[in-house]
């Protein structure tokens, strides 16, 4: 969303330079990092550009080590485990326990890596899975499986000693060698020293979580260029869970951080010291590595994740398009003939993860879309994407990945890193975000109505070129070695699969009477959450978001509340604003206005609106309001920043752009309009020069839209995925 705006801005602030030379945390989330943050008034702020970090000495890794390191002592736990047993249970099943060479599905892509590009690059690697290793300089050598070191996960050691954290990525924090003193029972002193020193502030913040669920690529790990890598943050920082909500009006969502979702307080039955009314943080950092629990054989742990999991995002069939182009919304009872072709529109929407779903490696995440179309009599008829599980390759099925390709366009789908070039195309889901996909079924002459068709959404932690890496790594010599040193970690252990959503409908004659065995959501929202996915469609479909999101203001407001309307409102003023046309945008927002008093969203589609058909002068005070209320929302200060610099404000723009660099530092969006604006406000040349440097290092590659070309030319497939709404056949099974 953000990206087709700033990118519109950038063009014509080349211009400007001619012109003028889970369930809710205990508290909010933590505000953004203050210590970097310009002045309040933009007429006051200095002149001088704000740059990312570099040339830290454990580079590619951005960590940064304070006093003296051992390894061995880093890896050891023993001590903490003495007294708090109920971390230590929730921690011993976690993935961050299992995350250096410990893990045969990252000891596979570490190992290939440091075998094809080399050793020293792979600190890039170190800084976030190997920290015993990464202090001791042991990330520079070969690696033996009997090194206890390289079994210590992400320990105690490493995160109660971070003494700061920044949101960079690539493991950006500080790491301090100050001894942890031990308390003595009864003795307050002692306790309250060991406190200080073991729960630093740093704990208490998402740059903590940011610093290793952030990652960029460039030169210095072995890629030919700036990439974005793995990013949780982001996308959580523009979310209504991190208390931006000026992207859209939404339903009441809890805000909740990092640890709400994935550190809830649980029992502490073992006695535990850091318990709080019986209660500790959970340590077991609860995600979506269902593989990992089987690895390990520990069916509650497994347990767990899948019911973290599920419901987590939800599936509706929402549509059914007929061969003339009449569409029934919702989809049930959908009229239609056989020998009839006809489409059928799947809306999923991302609920309650805080970031995309999949998150962490959109690359090698495996989660896919089923469809099954049955007949009156319960025999299939047709289907798309129930050959997944098996091959990983289905090509009917929708995955909701990220593909990444190499200088070929081919995809790499094994976690070659330094062999990514350019990302194709991402089908994750953002979040509260929605996505739609269509499926064609061409309906068997004789077939007996009615026809019951059944969605689902299923998930496993990684796809089968990743798991079958593993699995030959775990074969190996090397890997059996691993297994005998340390955990006896099968990597060929069979991946489980876990059903997120399941819903179904039934269309066709007959299907009047018929009903789905599960209710499903209000009618208004299912209309609701085809349109916003609709939104997000090219330009030449993006109008038929229209009829669906009509169609669910008129049964928002036969529910007699307020919320409702207000939030398909919103939707309709966005609708509007992405093809152009403001006064109607403008008419909406002015009809909501009433029903949500003050809310931020209102002012930053106003502005979004007006920069669409380039008004910047007049786009800029009202997303001057909206960021201000979502200081922490980097796309916020993008939109803010382009506009300012689109209407001849350099200083403004300026201004803005280093807001959003203090949550975003490598944005190219702002390092450009930086740039920029120091250029026309004439800054000594060392810091345009500097902030020119900066931009270069990060913007986007020239090569990309021909690696991209080359997918779409070469490799089947790739071109229907590139269309963010596109049409899988259904498989004839009769």
């Amino acid at each position: 969303m953000r990206r087709q705006s700033a990118l519109l801005g950038t063009v014509l602030l080349s211009s400007l330079v001619l012109a003028i030379s889970c369930a809710p945390s205990s508290g909010t989330p933590d505000p953004p990092p203050k210590t970097a943050a310009p002045a309040d008034d933009p007429t006051r702020a200095r002149i001088f550009a704000t740059l990312p970090q570099s040339k830290l000495e454990l580079a590619p890794a951005e960590t940064v080590l304070k006093g003296k390191h051992r390894g061995k002592e880093m890896a050891d736990g023993s001590e903490c485990e003495g007294c708090h047993a109920d971390v230590a249970a929730a921690f011993r099943g976690s993935a961050h326990a299992f995350a250096s060479f410990n893990n045969p599905v990252y000891r596979a892509a570490v190992d290939r890596f440091r075998a094809d590009v080399d050793h020293a690059k792979s600190k890039f690697c170190g800084g976030c899975h190997d920290i015993s290793l990464l202090v001791d300089g042991g990330m520079d050598k070969a690696i033996e499986p009997s090194d206890t070191r390289a079994h210590a996960g992400i320990g105690c050691r490493t995160c109660h000693g971070i003494e700061e954290a920044r949101i960079d990525g690539n493991g950006s924090y500080t790491l301090t060698a100050e001894p942890f003193p031990l308390p003595t029972k009864g003795d307050p002193r002692s306790i309250a020293a060991h406190k200080a020193r073991a729960a630093s502030p740093a704990l208490r913040t998402t740059a903590l979580c940011a610093s290793c669920h952030r990652a960029f690529l460039n030169e210095g790990t072995g890629n030919a260029h700036h990439l974005i890598g793995q990013d949780d943050m982001t996308p959580w920082q523009q979310s209504v869970f991190a208390g931006s909500r000026v992207h859209a009006l939404d339903e009441e969502v809890p805000e909740q951080d990092c640890r709400g979702c994935h550190m809830p307080r649980i029992r502490a039955d073992r006695g535990d010291p850091a318990a709080k009314d019986g209660k500790i943080a959970s340590h077991a950092f609860l995600g979506g590595h269902t593989w990992l629990a089987a690895i390990r054989k520990d069916p509650d742990v497994l347990a767990k994740t899948r019911a973290f999991l599920e419901g987590s995002v939800s599936i509706d069939i929402a549509a059914v398009i007929g061969a003339d182009g009449h569409r029934t919304l919702p989809a049930d009872g959908a009229p239609m003939a056989a020998g009839e072709r006809v489409v059928l529109a799947v809306a999923l929407r991302n609920e309650r993860v805080g970031h995309r779903f999949p998150g962490g490696t959109m690359d090698a995440a495996d989660a896919w879309v089923e469809v099954e179309v049955r007949d009156a009599n319960g025999a299939l008829v047709a289907e798309a994407g129930l050959e997944h599980e098996a091959t990983g390759d289905d090509p009917t099925a929708h995955r909701l990945r990220a593909l990444q390709v190499g200088d070929d366009g081919k995809p790499r789908l094994e976690r070659q890193t330094e062999q990514f070039r350019a990302p194709v195309f991402n089908h994750t889901i953002p979040p509260r975000g929605a996505q739609v996909v269509e499926y064609g079924l061409e309906t068997p002459v004789g077939v007996a109505f009615p026809l019951r068709v059944i969605a689902r959404l299923r998930h496993r932690t990684r796809s089968l070129p990743v798991f079958h890496a593993a699995c030959e790594a775990s074969k190996s010599e090397r890997g059996k070695a691993f297994r005998a040193a340390g955990f006896d970690l099968d990597g060929c252990t069979p991946e489980p699969v876990t059903k997120v959503a399941e819903t179904e409908v039934w269309i066709g004659p007959g299907s009047a009477g018929r009903k789905p065995e599960k209710p499903g959501k209000p009618t208004w929202r299912r209309l609701y959450d085809h349109g916003l996915g609709m939104i997000g469609a090219l330009q030449e479909r993006r109008d038929e978001a229209g009829p669906s999101l009509v169609a669910a203001l008129a049964e928002a407001e036969a529910t007699g509340e307020a919320r409702p309307k207000a939030v398909v409102m919103a939707a309709l003023a966005l609708l509007a604003s992405r093809q152009g046309r403001v006064d109607e945008a403008m008419g909406w927002l002015d009809k909501l206005a009433p029903l949500a008093p003050d809310h931020p969203a209102i002012p930053y589609l106003r502005g979004e609106a007006l920069s669409q058909v380039w008004r910047f002068e007049k786009a800029a005070p009202p997303l001057a309001e909206a960021a201000e209320r979502a200081p922490g929302d980097d796309a916020a200060w993008v939109m803010l920043a382009v506009a300012r610099g689109s209407a001849a404000d350099a200083r403004g723009a300026l201004w803005a752009a280093r807001r959003g660099l203090v949550v975003q530092p490598r944005d190219h969006d702002l390092l450009r309009v930086q740039a920029l604006s120091l250029a026309a406000l004439s800054a000594p040349e060392a810091e345009v020069s500097a902030a020119w440097e900066a931009w270069q290092k990060v913007r986007p590659a020239d090569v990309i839209p021909r690696v991209k070309a080359k997918c779409s030319r070469d490799v089947p497939g790739c071109a229907l995925e590139r269309s963010p709404v596109h049409v899988h056949p259904l498989r004839m099974r009769r």
